[in-house]
């Protein structure tokens, strides 16, 4: 039976989600992926070979989510706050909300999987220097200070982003969580 590869990406990536990388078991790829081990091995060579496949991706898509949110905005930050929102307000809800993948296996894995560890901590520099970009096209079209650091920026955006996420797991009111992100923006702005 002949597999779809990027399907097969999809389910490992939502089984890997939930179970982590240590969680989950060979066994637990082929039910989740309907294919036998050896197809699991030919198609990507290992569990961890896998793994990293599915990091790729996930960084992949963000950040093409990041420039599909970049084509649609008016300006640079708002397509940050948006790409913000979506990331938090999964589908519309505050309770889709999940923990970043990259930032999962970062804490999951720095002592028992250097190698996935160091992999997912190059996703989210990609991610963030994204960031950075956008601020720095923010700063050129004096939406920011001039004297703005746009790479602490890049890096600052991001720890909000995980600072939004955690708090998200304990907030029950969406509002709270939208008048967060409209501060974290309004900070931005340089005065007119």
């Amino acid at each position: 039976m002949k597999y779809d590869h990027a399907q097969a990406l999809n389910k490992a990536t939502e089984l890997f989600w939930q179970k982590g990388y240590q969680g989950t078991k060979m066994r637990d790829l082929q039910e989740h992926l309907d294919m036998r081990p050896g197809s699991i091995y030919a198609g990507f060579g290992s569990k961890e070979a896998l793994f990293l496949q599915v990091l790729d991706c996930y960084v992949e898509q963000s950040l093409i989510k990041i420039d599909e949110y970049n084509r649609l905005a008016t300006h640079p930050l708002e397509a940050l706050k948006d790409f913000v929102s979506g990331f938090i307000f999964v589908e519309g809800k505050l309770e889709n909300c999940k923990v970043c993948l990259l930032v999962k296996t970062v804490s999951e894995s720095e002592t028992s999987q250097p190698k996935l560890h160091a992999h997912a901590l190059l996703g989210l520099q990609k991610i963030e220097q994204k960031f950075t970009d956008l601020f720095n096209q923010a700063q050129q079209l004096k939406l920011l200070s001039q004297t703005a650091n746009t790479e602490q920026l890049g890096k600052w955006l991001q720890m909000q982003i995980m600072g939004l996420v955690i708090y998200s797991k304990n907030c029950t009111q969406q509002q709270d969580i939208t008048l967060m992100i409209e501060h974290i923006f309004s900070t931005l702005r340089q005065p007119s």
